[in-house]
C-alpha cells in the first residue's frame, strides 16, 4: 500500500499533541483523563503481531479503568491478529469494523475562480470566530468538548488553523497538523447555512500553498465517508489506499452510531 506507513507514524505524532501516552510491545495506549469523553485522546493503538490476546486485552482494561476511562481501543494489522477478534467478546468488547480511505495531495491545484467575496486568514485574534464555527458542526461531537479540545490544539506548534469568510463573513475552517516533512489536514468545518457553495476547495487550495512554502513532502487528508472523499478529490486529493481496522469498546456509543446521532 503506496506510503501507508507515512500516515500511520503522522497518526501517532498527532494523537500525542493532545494525549499522554504508554508504550507496549504491540502498540501505543493514548489517554486523556481532563477530556474523559474526547474519543481521539482515549484509545489503545495496536498495530503489531498479537502473542497473547488474551493477556493483552486484560492489560488494556486494566490500564484504562486504573484511570476512571472506558477501555477503548483499535486494531490495525487485521489480518494476522484474527485471534484478537475473537477474544474481544470473551473480554466485555464490543466492536465494529471499518475501512477508511487514505488521501494524498498529488501536488496539483484545482482551477478555482477568482471570487473577490472570499478572504481566508490565519487564526490569530479571529479565534473565537473559528471555534463558533466549528462548534456548529454536530459531527465533531459535543459542543463543550470541541471547546476543550480546540484550546488544546490551537496553543500546540504543531496546528495551524485557518479561517474563510464570505462577504466578510466567518463560515469555514481547517487546520494543517504538521510533524517533520508531513502534513495533514484536519477538521475541515462549513456552516450548514453556507454549504454547497464550493468554499472548501478555497480554504483546502490555501492548505496547499502553505505546505509548499513550508516545503512539506506530503500532506494527507482522512475523509470519513465516502461523500466526504469526493469532495475533498475536487481538491487533487488522491486515494493511495485504504486502512482496516477494528474499533472495540465496552461501553457507550459507537463511532458509527454516534457519526449516525450527529
Amino acid at each position: 500500500m503506496h506510503k501507508i506507513e507515512h500516515i500511520m507514524q503522522l497518526d501517532m505524532d498527532y494523537i500525542k499533541s493532545f494525549s499522554e501516552m504508554e508504550t507496549c510491545n504491540e502498540g501505543v495506549l493514548f489517554y486523556n483523563k481532563e477530556m474523559p469523553t474526547y474519543y481521539d485522546a482515549n484509545h489503545a493503538h495496536i498495530w503489531k503481531m498479537i502473542a497473547d490476546p488474551n493477556m493483552l486485552l486484560k492489560k488494556i482494561k486494566s490500564f484504562y479503568q486504573s484511570k476512571s476511562l472506558i477501555p477503548r481501543l483499535y486494531l490495525y494489522n487485521v489480518e494476522a491478529n484474527q485471534s484478537c477478534i475473537e477474544a474481544l467478546e470473551i473480554h466485555g468488547f464490543q466492536y465494529e469494523s471499518f475501512t477508511d480511505d487514505v488521501q494524498l495531495w498529488n501536488g496539483e491545484y484545482a482551477q478555482l475562480s477568482h471570487n473577490p467575496a472570499i478572504q481566508i486568514e490565519r487564526v490569530t485574534a479571529n479565534r473565537e470566530e473559528a471555534l463558533a464555527v466549528e462548534m456548529n458542526i454536530t459531527t465533531f461531537g459535543n459542543p463543550a468538548l470541541i471547546k476543550k479540545a480546540f484550546e488544546q490544539t490551537y496553543h500546540c506548534p504543531h496546528f495551524t488553523y485557518y479561517l474563510l469568510r464570505l462577504d466578510g463573513k466567518a463560515c469555514c475552517t481547517a487546520n494543517i497538523f504538521v510533524s517533520g516533512n508531513q502534513g495533514r489536514v484536519e477538521s475541515v468545518a462549513t456552516l450548514e447555512s453556507h454549504r454547497g457553495r464550493g468554499l472548501i476547495g478555497y480554504i483546502l487550495q490555501h492548505i496547499q500553498q502553505e505546505s509548499v512554502k513550508q516545503g512539506l513532502e506530503y500532506l494527507w487528508i482522512l475523509p470519513i465517508n465516502e461523500q466526504v472523499a469526493k469532495v475533498y478529490d475536487k481538491s487533487n486529493f488522491r486515494s493511495v489506499g485504504k486502512i482496516k481496522s477494528i474499533h472495540a469498546y465496552t461501553e457507550g456509543k459507537s463511532i458509527k452510531q454516534i457519526r449516525q446521532d450527529s
